[in-house]
């Protein structure tokens, strides 16, 4: 018991750890992908941060730079304005430079100078707010010359004597800008936006074909701690929300262009910040995986091998309780054997010794691949020679080994090879075991479907086998000692009380039972000796033995013996004891008999009852009529009274008093009893007095109360008689007034005869 706890517990505690691990593995697996997400949202923000600045940096040099050739060309106009000529050789000599395509100056009087010609542009623009403001950059704003057009325009003033004479702008196309920053977006995958501070308006938006308003990012889905308000009130920062276009988070940082009173906001996808980790997690969750995949493999391995463990050591635990059983049931061995051909899946199973020991089971659908006694006889010896070899090996006391019918085996023993190959035998999987003094003992499983499961089996039961066979030789004898009578050799009571409870559980069909007691024995020992008692009592037993061979024969006591049949008809047992009396009359001994026969359902402790009583009937009449038929039968019954006389009769009356209340004989067609056995307590003149009247006073004065009515149905005839011809013993345990327990039975003394008269009601005690 506590080698199977232990199993238990230990696969049990395989299980725990294998869970534990594999979630320690998930959480070390979850923490390290969450840190992966950490570190590249963190790697993400700074990524925006570099990318913002990098392209915040390019507006900032390109319009530096471009402001920085407005103001050399403003310079230039500045003297021909001094030397009196006009700008018409400046915008001849302008080419378009960094983002500015064209360029324009406005004077004094509001005249817009470009080199397509001049534009009166009073009540559209100026001049004197123009020059107020300085050096700018506007937003998006509506081109002076073209109608419906938006440009960004970089002003810088023309100055002559400290004083402002005109405005040189700059335009700048919102496609120049747009392609230009669109590229880099491009190759930054990254999204951009720049509107214009105040106004919101934009100037840069990577992602619709129209220019619109910051504001569209107001009704989007922030994430907790971020906000449009919070964006639009700080000059830089961070900030995340829900895009509406494909539902995943969007990454932005923005930075105010201080300068241009322009905001810079880079932004990328959910998708694109966490590409790179994605990528790890599968390869971090491919690697997790394959570990739990391993880990899955192993412990399938380990439960399969538990499984085949757990189902090879309860083979075991049944192979040894049937060897332990050995002395009990007279083919364990055989059970045994029977047990790992099924566990194995074998073709059959032996067990062997070099003491001749011998022990075969074959599996019942290839009885007809069993091996001969000349070819077990060369496959033994050849198994013996590896033992042998294995031992000389090993040195150990248990070696376990596997044949198989291969090249190895051709190229070493041919001859062994092609008996294999000719009777079939793929494999033979064996344990030996071997003592001190070389004698060797062989567990053996051919072509086992179970090959490594068969040879665990035999390691663990082959010394169980060893052990079982040699408390089968060597306790064998003392066990025959204590079921055998040593006088006659007939099997003694110890036997036949295990046997009756075996024949009470198997309930044998055609099941007889033969009840016989010597006469006249204790006379012929007083005459003759007790030598020739014995010799009487052991010629009577090998009779028997020899009429009823293979059939069950005890002897009961020191003159009677008991014979158990089974599968004979009553035609044949009343033939046998014909002849077991005709074989003893040629010696001049008699016997008393009496039998009982049951069709099915057997009960033997009353079938043993049944004769008995019979029995006692037939030695009544023996001493009644001396030298006349001896053996009991039906139509022809005697009886005896409660005082004969004689004073083997007397004996035999005092010794059923000790288990029957009373015996009669009774017709249940004249209604009357002879008595065999009667209790000193009842009166009963058989002559005058009818059974029935005898009965009925015997329960009004002896029975208990309660059981009146179904004793007083007993003497119904007619169910009577129907439940003997059907087969039943009609019987009922009541109680008297004084408390015993009584049997009532009553039996049919003709079993061949259709008309059911005489009948044998035996009161026992119970």
């Amino acid at each position: 018991m506590t080698k199977i706890f232990g199993r238990k517990k230990h696969k049990q505690n395989n299980v725990f750890y294998t869970v534990i691990t594999v979630i320690l593995l998930c959480a070390v697996f979850l923490s390290m992908v969450a840190f992966f997400y950490v570190q590249a949202e963190d790697e993400a923000y700074e990524m925006l941060h570099i990318q913002t600045k990098q392209i915040k940096d390019d507006i900032q040099l390109q319009m530096i730079s471009d402001r920085e050739n407005l103001a050399t060309m403003a310079n230039f106009a500045a003297k021909l304005y001094k030397d009196g000529e006009d700008y018409s050789l400046l915008f001849e000599s302008f080419k378009p430079i960094g983002l500015i395509e064209n360029i324009g100056i406005l004077d004094s009087n509001n005249v817009f100078h470009t080199k397509a010609g001049n534009m009166d542009l009073n009540e559209k623009i100026s001049f004197y707010e123009e020059a107020e403001k300085g050096a700018y950059i506007s937003g998006r704003i509506k081109d002076l010359t073209i109608a419906d057009y938006e440009i960004i325009r970089s002003a810088v003033p023309v100055r002559v004597d400290d004083e402002t004479v005109g405005v040189l702008y700059g335009v700048i196309k919102l496609d120049a800008i747009k392609s230009r920053y669109n590229s880099m977006a491009e190759e930054l995958e990254a999204q951009l936006f720049i509107y214009e501070t105040e106004s919101g308006d934009l100037v840069v938006d990577t992602v619709h074909d129209e220019l619109g308003n910051i504001s569209f990012l107001k009704d989007r889905v922030y994430n907790k701690g971020y906000s449009y308000e919070k964006m639009m009130e700080t000059d830089k920062g961070f900030t995340s929300f829900v895009s509406a276009y494909t539902g995943e988070d969007l990454y932005m940082h923005y930075s105010a262009l201080e300068k241009l009173g322009w905001e810079i906001c880079v932004a990328r996808y959910e998708s694109q910040v966490f590409a790179a980790t994605r990528i790890e997690t599968r390869i971090l969750l491919t690697a997790f995986l394959i570990m739990v995949i391993i880990m899955a493999l192993y412990m399938l391995i380990i439960t399969r091998n538990e499984r085949r463990v757990s189902a090879v050591t309860k083979c075991a635990s049944e192979v040894r309780r049937i060897l332990l059983e050995v002395n009990q049931q007279e083919n364990n061995i055989g059970d045994a054997l029977k047990q790992v051909c099924l566990f194995s899946k074998a073709r059959s199973a032996v067990f062997i010794d070099t003491d001749g020991a011998d022990y075969n089971y074959v599996m019942p659908a290839l009885e007809e691949k069993a091996l001969n006694q000349a070819e077990r006889n060369y496959f033994m010896g050849e198994l013996f020679r590896y033992a042998m070899d294995l031992r000389k090996i090993t040195r150990a006391t248990v070696g376990v080994m596997c044949i198989k019918a291969n090249d190895h085996l051709n190229k070493t023993k041919p001859d062994f090879y092609n008996f294999l190959n000719e009777h079939k035998i793929k494999e033979v999987s064996f344990a030996a075991v071997t003592n001190n003094e070389n004698h060797i003992t062989i567990l053996a499983a051919l072509n086992p479907a179970k090959s490594k499961e068969s040879r665990l089996l035999a390691e663990k039961v082959a010394v169980c086998f060893s052990i079982a066979l040699f408390n089968k030789k060597h306790l064998n004898r003392t066990e025959m000692e204590v079921i055998t009578d040593s006088l006659t050799g007939a099997l003694n009571r110890v036997a036949y009380k295990k046997d009756i409870q075996d024949f009470n559980a198997e309930k044998p069909d055609n099941f007889s039972c033969i009840y016989i007691d010597v006469n006249e024995l204790h006379l012929r020992n007083n005459k003759y000796g007790h030598a020739a008692g014995d010799e009487m009592l052991v010629y009577i037993a090998n009779t028997l033995k020899e009429i009823f061979y293979g059939h069950r024969i005890y002897r009961m006591g020191g003159d009677e013996f008991l014979v158990f049949t089974k599968e004979l008809d009553p035609d044949a047992v009343r033939e046998g004891i014909e002849t077991l009396i005709e074989q003893l009359r040629l010696k001049d001994y008699k016997v008393a008999i009496g039998m009982s026969y049951r069709m099915k359902n057997a009960d033997a402790e009353e079938m043993v009852r049944e004769a008995e009583v019979r029995m006692y009937e037939a030695k009544a009449q023996y001493y009644q009529n001396k030298g006349q038929k001896s053996v009991f039968e039906a139509e022809d019954l005697g009886y005896v009274q409660v005082k004969t006389g004689i004073a083997e009769i007397d004996t035999m009356i005092s010794v059923l008093r000790e288990h029957y209340n009373g015996i009669y004989r009774v017709s249940m067609d004249t209604d009357k009893a002879r008595r065999i056995l009667m209790p000193k307590y009842l009166e009963y003149n058989e002559e005058e007095e009818s059974f029935s009247n005898i009965f009925t006073r015997y329960i009004d004065e002896i029975v208990d109360p309660d059981f009146h009515r179904p004793m007083i149905s007993f003497l119904n005839y007619d169910a009577i008689k129907r439940h003997l011809s059907e087969g039943s013993i009609p019987r009922i345990t009541y109680k008297k007034n004084n408390g015993e327990a009584v049997i009532l039975s009553v039996y049919r003394l003709n079993d061949d005869s259709d008309d059911i008269r005489d009948t044998l009601w035996v009161f026992a005690k119970d």
